[in-house]
């Protein structure tokens, strides 16, 4: 947007300064022939003439060169005028609605509750981003460089322009409020460095870091954080599951990237004083005519579970059911857990 305005604006100011070039070059021949003066007088006159400072005549003019002075300041000053305008106005315009912008973001960010923060809007970030845009999720992207800042205006998400490794850029984008974190920057040390700034003003955000290396992971889950990437790693393995598995493939990527797909899988929380709290699954599932499949039950703070649910599994507060079923019956697991 900004690129595409400065071009608009650099042809309005070459134009307008060509003409003023003209203005002065037929000014001065003008003056030349009809009142006979040298050049450097007539360019004296055409000076004056266009900026109207009233400086005083080199000679009186004639009734000729009265007339010829009087439209050479009508075009001259208007043109004069129009170039200032010009100027004035991409100056401005441009001061001011960066202001209004950012003043905007950071009343939008206030409101946020249980957001995401993005950190990084490089090839990583930028998915991530798509991501919790189709899933309607609230999110605010930091980046200290034009273009990521320039893409998120494009699309109407919400940014800030900084570091994301000091403080008060992350609490700017209300990280005390937010669910989770994406540390996805370029280098491995500054997403360390954000675990730790992210980790220390909200000890309970989830952090989910980028690592380039192997050797990086170790360091970034000391640092704080919750799951760690390296899409290296995953690339490699998808890759494999792909060839090895293809159809597994095929059916978990449709389930959990199509919206309008007939199943899906889903990750409900189990609420306090909710309906499900304190029931097995087979009690709830009578009592509610639950027809949602639910796969596996996580205890609370535990990152995966591959024990089989089953009719007995107790069902408590904090804990997170992994389920599969219908849209509907997925709403219903949601209504139950909340």
């Amino acid at each position: 947007m900004i690129f595409k305005n400065l071009s608009q604006f650099s042809i309005r100011l070459i134009i307008s300064i060509s003409l003023l070039v003209l203005i002065y070059i037929l000014g001065s021949l003008g003056y030349m022939i009809i009142e006979g003066l040298s050049l450097l007088n007539a360019l004296f006159m055409t000076t004056i003439t266009i900026t109207t400072v009233g400086y005083g005549l080199k000679e009186e003019l004639s009734t000729a060169g009265t007339i010829y002075t009087i439209i050479l300041i009508i075009g001259g000053t208007g043109t004069a005028a129009y170039i200032l305008i010009n100027i004035g106005d991409f100056i401005l315009s441009g001061f001011l609605s960066g202001r209004l912008e950012k003043r905007r973001n950071i009343k939008m960010i206030e409101k946020l509750k249980d957001h995401y923060i993005i950190c990084g809007l490089g090839r990583v970030g930028m998915e991530i981003a798509y991501e919790l845009s189709n899933n309607k999720s609230d999110f605010v992207v930091i980046d200290n460089a034009e273009e990521p800042i320039e893409i998120c205006n494009e699309n109407k998400w919400l940014c800030l322009k900084g570091d994301a490794s000091a403080d008060e850029v992350l609490s700017e984008a209300g990280i005390i409020k937010a669910k989770g974190l994406f540390s996805a920057l370029d280098t491995d040390s500054e997403n360390v460095y954000v675990t730790l700034s992210a980790k220390s003003l909200n000890p309970d955000i989830f952090v989910v870091a980028r690592a380039a290396i192997q050797e990086t992971i170790s360091k970034l889950e000391k640092a704080g954080a919750d799951r760690v990437v390296s899409p290296q790693i995953i690339g490699g393995r998808r890759m494999a599951a792909m060839a090895l598995r293809p159809s597994i493939s095929d059916f978990f990527d449709t389930i959990m990237q199509t919206e309008e797909a007939e199943i899906s899988l889903a990750e409900i929380e189990i609420k306090p004083k909710s309906r499900l709290d304190g029931l097995t699954i087979g009690e709830a599932g009578k009592k509610y005519e639950i027809d949602a499949l639910i796969i596996s039950v996580l205890e609370k703070g535990e990152k995966i579970s591959v024990k089989k649910a089953s009719s007995n599994t107790l069902i408590s507060s904090g804990h997170k059911l992994i389920a599969i079923g219908t849209p509907d019956q997925i709403k219903q697991l949601e209504e139950l857990s909340s």
